[in-house]
């Protein structure tokens, strides 16, 4: 198979997928806000924070090491099974979070968002499949097929019933039968062609989840931190301030979701590129994706600056200009996010996934400590500022271990010779 072949397509589509899934994302919220008003958006937006966080879950840190398992040590219905498993826990934590923080219809309100979010759990296997068999095309024309429906079945259902409950219920039901069928169509086709399809060894499923733990465990704590300001906040601050936050906080997650536009479609020859022990290109590769993401949020941090802020207000129809400095902080935090975006799955594809739990472990350490006493002291800039603290303190200690390894692995490589 020529791997190279398709490049230019694979960046394109999976650019054109990675927009669809990151602007449903921003659709939701402004549609929840102009129909629904700042106070239910609030509560929308806290639904949403925990569904992203449950979404850790059901993916299990299991995508890049399903996309670089270049040996295929486990079969694709193992994966299947694992991920099976992953999104019933996924459910079972949502539907007991949602019964203890919530009453009435808000419970099966939040329990139907963290479904939506299942969704990105249950396609991500197969996209994993995809990927390790270099149809990264075939994953973004997927994405684009399934998140236009979903935006558009959501926005449609919300303008015509002005209804939250029946507009996520209704949504997250007919987006996963969607789901299933375009990604069983797609991975039948392109992902386990010519594959021996067999029953999967639970032995298997038991043994690839346990590798996976610690994956899990660094991606949960990463989400766990990024949200730990609006957890603080609905200590402190009424719901509506959770609105302007959730706003001004948009882009800065839209910049770590549109990196993938650079960076998912290079894991596995970057993953090749390690194990055929070809450091210096493995270096010159790696520094090239730095280098374009920095430039792209250079650019999105000064036109946040010079017009982002005020398109916001204009789309989402709130005054944000008390927000001016909190709005270029998160946009900074977003910048730094991506790049421990790319150095994080970097790591998991050369094996050293053992380094996420003690990382983010020492920064939950640091930060979360210290962020209820940074939103009382300083409100929305607190909660900005903690998130900014967050990201820096992970793009040091992942900047340190990646040199370290390179490092490592030229003096291995040197004494071979």
């Amino acid at each position: 198979m020529n791997k190279e072949k398709n490049v230019k397509k694979a960046f394109l589509w999976n650019m054109i997928g990675s927009t669809c899934y990151s602007g449903s994302s921003f659709l939701y919220l402004l549609v929840v806000t102009r129909i629904c008003g700042a106070q239910l958006a609030g509560f929308y937006s806290l639904s949403y924070a925990t569904a992203q966080l449950l979404l850790q879950v059901g993916r299990y840190g299991v995508r890049t090491y399903q996309a670089t398992d270049l040996n295929r040590k486990y079969s694709f219905s193992e994966y299947k099974l694992s991920r099976l498993i992953t999104c019933a826990l996924m459910m079972l934590f949502g539907i007991v979070y949602s019964s203890y923080s919530f009453s009435g219809e808000y419970i099966i309100i939040s329990i139907f968002i963290i479904m939506m979010k299942m969704i990105d759990a249950v396609e991500d296997v197969f996209h994993g499949n995809l990927q390790q068999k270099y149809h990264v095309e075939q994953m973004g024309k997927s994405l684009a097929i399934r998140n236009i429906y979903s935006a558009v079945f959501f926005t449609g259902v919300l303008i015509i019933t002005k209804s939250l409950y029946i507009t996520c219920v209704a949504t997250a039901i007919t987006s996963l039968i969607l789901c299933l069928a375009v990604n069983t169509w797609f991975s039948g086709r392109y992902g386990t062609l010519g594959e021996k399809q067999g029953s999967p060894a639970l032995s298997h499923v038991w043994e690839l989840l346990k590798i996976c733990t610690p994956m899990f465990v660094g991606t949960f704590l990463s989400l766990l931190l990024y949200n730990v300001p609006k957890y603080a906040m609905a200590g402190v601050m009424t719901d509506e301030y959770q609105t302007y936050y959730s706003i001004l906080f948009m882009p800065s997650f839209v910049i770590t979701l549109m990196c993938e536009f650079v960076f998912k479609p290079t894991i596995t020859t970057i993953a090749e590129l390690w194990w055929e022990n070809n450091i210096k290109k493995f270096v010159t590769y790696v520094l090239r994706i730095i280098g374009i993401i920095l430039v792209c949020c250079v650019g999105i941090v000064i036109g946040g600056h010079l017009i982002g802020r005020t398109l916001l207000e204009i789309i989402y129809g709130v005054d944000l200009s008390p927000f001016k400095l909190q709005f270029i902080v998160l946009l900074v935090g977003g910048g730094i996010s991506a790049e421990v975006y790319m150095l994080y799955n970097i790591l998991i594809a050369i094996r050293w996934g053992k380094c996420l739990l003690p990382v983010y472990s020492i920064t939950a350490v640091l930060t979360i400590a210290v962020a209820r006493t940074m939103v009382k002291q300083w409100g929305i800039m607190g909660a900005a500022l903690n998130y900014l603290l967050s990201c820096s303190i992970l793009f040091i200690l992942f900047t340190g271990i990646l040199v370290f390894v390179i490092l490592k692995k030229k003096g291995q490589k040197n004494t071979a010779q």
